[in-house]
This record gives C-alpha cells, structure tokens and sequence, in this order.
C-alpha cells in the first residue's frame, strides 16, 4: 500500500482532524510573510512553540523569523528543492507525514502520509534537478530501511522504494554528481526503544539515482550508528554518529569519507568526546573548517578539515542545527540562541527568540 498524498483543502485535513490524523493547528494558520530566493542567509528549521506544538520557521539566520507555519507533530529534518521554492519537513522517527510546502507563497501544498508498514526516519532530500524527493523510511515489524522516491511533477506520488542497504537509515543527502549518501543506523527499533544493540551493523551506503548500491563504508566499531550527514560540496561526505557502547567510554563521533577510499575519524582526547555525550545532531563543513553539535552535550566543536584536529569544542545549550551558508556557519539552538561563525572561526551570538528544534536547512 502506498502512502496516501493529500490535497491542500481545509476539507481533507478537517477529516483527517476528525480522524484524529491531524492537530488542528495545521491549518490554523499560514506562513506571516513570504521569501524571495536569494535572500541573504535564508535557513529553515522546525521549531517548538510556547503553546506546546510544532512549528516551521524560515529566518535570516540573525533577527528571528521571516515566516513560520503550523506543522502536525514534532518536525526533524527538511529538504529544500534548488529548483523550485518547495520544501519539506520530515516528521520525526518514527514518523508518520512529511508536509510540502512552498516557502515563498506561504501555501500548504501536501501532505504525505506514511502507510501502515512504513514510517518516515525524519529526513530527505530533493534530486539535483527536482524531479524526485527522497525519503529515508522503514518497514514497522523490522526496521527494514527503505529510500522512499516521490514524483514531484505528478502530486509527490509515491512511485518507487529502494532497499537492501540494511537497518533504520536515517539521513540521506544527494552528492553533486546525484548520487545518494545514506546514512544507515543498524539499529532495530520498536518505536524508539533499540532492540538490536548486539548485532547492529551500521553502514555509509551509497546509491545510484536508480537504487543500485554502488558502495558501502563501515567504521571499525559497530556501535557507533551512523545518524547524520553532509558534505563538503564535492566528493567528501561527513558522518555523525551516536555511540550505543558502554556508556563509560568515549569514542570519536565524527567521521569523514571520500569513496575507495576507509573512513576516517576526527581527531580529540576521550574527554574531549565525552563532552559530545554519545551523539552528533548535525554537521556541516565549509572550505576550511566542520562543525558538528550535540544538544545532549550542549556544545558545538570546530576541526580543521585538513588535519582533523579538534579546534574548539564551544558550550550553547541545547546546540541542534548548523549549515554553511557563504561559506560562514550558522549554529541553532533550543534556547533560542543562533551563533555565526566565520571562516576566521570570529563568533557572533544572537537571540532569535525561537525554540529551534533538530536541523536547519539552507534555501540556496
């Protein structure tokens, strides 16, 4: 069964209030203020409101917000098409919507609904051209992972389902020649409670536009899952992971990855890593420098991207999401903090006044 893909009609989604689908916010509102491509510094990233729900908020990165909208549930990852102002706000894992929108009209323009076997793992990301979005999903019984793939030309139908690349992936990012990184966890997951940690067998798969596995990449240490990811704009891909060891032990998080070639580990002292408490939220790389946060470390550290020395590691509670964006980092935090970074690593600290939430994403 595929998932259905609902219309933007305050009629469909009143039933699926009534269904108990939906929370009625979702269409209690729309996005305050539209956004015009190329605006400076332009970021999008889920939030939490004061009221206890969820939002989506695009801002400059600085000032606060440009626009928000209601969202269903707890939001996670968003992936912004380079060809359109579509975007897409993944619900978090195990999650059961991913909501189109158009950032800059302020319209609602889907809404996919996971099936009753699948659910969304919180991330995905358009094709280079915008033809298709990508979807990590998972099968409920066994965490079997799937790339789920929409057409956006015929209504972000559902049309097919790549798989064999192992258990509950979470990321998966498109490199620029097209093809996909994937990011697979190894974890079996009932809900959110781990139930594989014993035989768990994380991997940096890589795909071709056609599902084709084209190469799999593996750290020495099984335990650490490989959650996040990114690159450098090139052939580089960066891998965040979270540690499902002995919790004593503190063990490099971070790892960096060019194909044919083994991964390999950032630099740091295990009382540096023990800072990281275990998980990477997100990552991002410029020219010269990576950045990796970690809300439940509350910090943010900074390597040279040549060496792999650690730089910094730098307190911000709750540190969630960071993007480049002209080639100067933008950290988020869920004490609505926001830190710029430039290329001669000068920080810039703001108060947004929003409670970010998981990952920012850059509108290009």
């Amino acid at each position: 069964m595929q998932p259905m893909v609902i219309d933007n009609s305050k009629r469909n989604l009143a039933k699926m209030v009534g269904l108990g689908m939906l929370v009625p916010s979702v269409f209690s509102g729309c996005i305050s203020g539209t956004v015009r491509r190329g605006t400076a510094n332009t970021l999008i990233g889920g939030a939490l409101r004061r009221q206890g729900d969820y939002e989506v908020v695009i801002s400059d990165g600085a000032s606060g917000p440009v626009s928000r909208l209601p969202i269903p549930d707890r939001g996670h990852g968003v992936a912004v098409s380079t060809v359109s102002s579509h975007a897409v706000i993944f619900a978090r894992r195990p999650g059961s919507y991913a909501m189109v929108f158009d950032y800059a009209s302020g319209n609602m323009e889907k809404l996919i609904l996971a099936s009753k076997n699948r659910h969304f793992y919180g991330h995905g990301v358009y094709s280079l051209d915008g033809q298709w979005l990508y979807a990590t999903e998972g099968v409920h019984a066994t965490s079997q992972g799937l790339i789920g793939v929409y057409d956006t030309a015929n209504g972000y139908q559902k049309v097919e389902e790549f798989t064999g690349f192992g258990l509950g992936p979470h990321e998966v990012i498109v490199m620029a020649d097209g093809t996909l990184a994937v990011a697979v966890g190894g974890v079996h997951t009932d809900g959110r409670r781990s139930q594989n940690l014993d035989s768990m067998l994380p991997s940096l798969t890589y795909l071709s536009a056609a599902g084709e596995i084209l190469e799999q990449a593996m750290l020495a240490d099984r335990h650490k899952s490989i959650r996040h990811l990114a690159h450098d704009g090139d052939k580089i891909v960066l891998t965040g992971q979270q540690y499902r060891g002995e919790p004593d032990e503190h063990v490099s998080l971070v790892a960096i990855h060019q194909r044919g070639r083994p991964m390999t580990e950032l630099a740091g002292e295990p009382e540096d890593w023990a800072r990281f408490n275990h998980y990477i939220a997100s990552i991002a790389a410029s020219r010269t420098h990576i950045v990796a946060t970690s809300p439940r470390g509350n910090c943010y550290g900074i390597w040279d991207k040549s060496s792999a020395e650690l730089l910094q590691i730098n307190a911000l509670p709750d540190a969630s999401g960071v993007v480049v964006k002209n080639d100067d980092f933008f950290v988020s935090s869920g004490a609505g903090y926001v830190v710029r970074i430039n290329s001669q690593l000068e920080k810039t600290r703001y108060m947004s006044g929003i409670q970010w939430d998981n990952h920012w994403s850059v509108i290009t």
